[in-house]
């Protein structure tokens, strides 16, 4: 890895995204660093620790350049049990990324102990390969950094799954929330999910997470699918988990444009 102290840079204001967040497509920025970003601003926005981000969506409207960055949130709904708050990242003026949270109010309700199974092997004793393969000579960036340990990678039939961390903060010395972590790893779905007949150069145009409580240590496993159809559109898909049972899933829009 390069020395990267972070993925993002605070100055004059504005959020400058590192070499560390960038794209292997050109001097753009990732959508897990963006999907990242936003929802490190959308907790910021919150003040009731008893409101929990239970769903983001981030809309990856356009391409994110390596330039500063603003972030907004507004709030659509207040309420005591459902708040809905909007958050839009722009780049001089720009709308790039709109996405929608719904916080919900915690409760303790009454019931048998949580599923603590994971359906696959831990991270421990894996060793960390890359999410891309290097033979592809892609941009160094964010799938270089982050932390992948395969338990059935791309070539599996149906399902892959793996182990995934984020060794980098957001910003230098402010700790990675949950939340973030989460985001940051959820956009990798598409590109780690099996490799079917109908795959080529893609995106996903959207990063979508579920969630029922927050991620607990540094590593996040993913349990992927992808399925996409003759239109060349599609969907990818992941279950959650860490170390101590499921936490969610994560969904997303692909669109495979088989260029020829």
């Amino acid at each position: 890895m390069r020395d990267a102290e972070s993925l993002f840079r605070v100055e004059d204001g504005f959020l400058v995204p590192n070499e560390a967040s960038g794209n292997p497509w050109g001097e753009l920025t990732g959508g897990g660093p963006v999907a990242g970003l936003i929802a490190r601003a959308i907790e910021a926005a919150n003040d009731d620790p008893d409101l929990f981000v239970a769903r983001l969506t981030v809309d990856l409207m356009r391409p994110v350049p390596r330039a500063p960055l603003s972030i907004e949130v507004h709030p659509l709904r207040t309420g005591k049990r459902l708040q809905v708050v909007r958050a839009t990242l722009t780049q001089n003026g720009t709308l790039c990324t709109n996405a929608t949270a719904h916080l919900l109010r915690r409760s303790d309700l009454d019931g048998p102990e949580p599923e603590t199974t994971v359906p696959f092997a831990g991270p421990e004793g894996i060793e960390d390969r890359t999410l891309l393969p290097p033979e592809l000579g892609l941009r160094w960036g964010v799938h270089d950094v982050m932390q992948v340990r395969w338990i059935a990678d791309q070539s599996a039939t149906g399902t892959s799954r793996a182990w995934m961390r984020m060794p980098l903060p957001l910003l230098p010395g402010e700790p990675l929330s949950p939340l973030s972590h989460v985001a940051i790893l959820a956009d990798a779905i598409s590109a780690a999910s099996p490799v079917g007949t109908l795959f080529g150069p893609w995106i996903n145009t959207d990063v979508s997470i579920h969630l029922h409580r927050e991620m607990r240590g540094e590593w996040l496993g993913l349990e992927m699918q992808r399925d996409v159809q003759l239109t060349g559109i599609g969907t990818a898909h992941a279950r959650l988990y860490d170390t101590e049972g499921p936490l969610g899933t994560a969904q997303e829009t692909v669109m495979v444009n088989q260029l020829g």
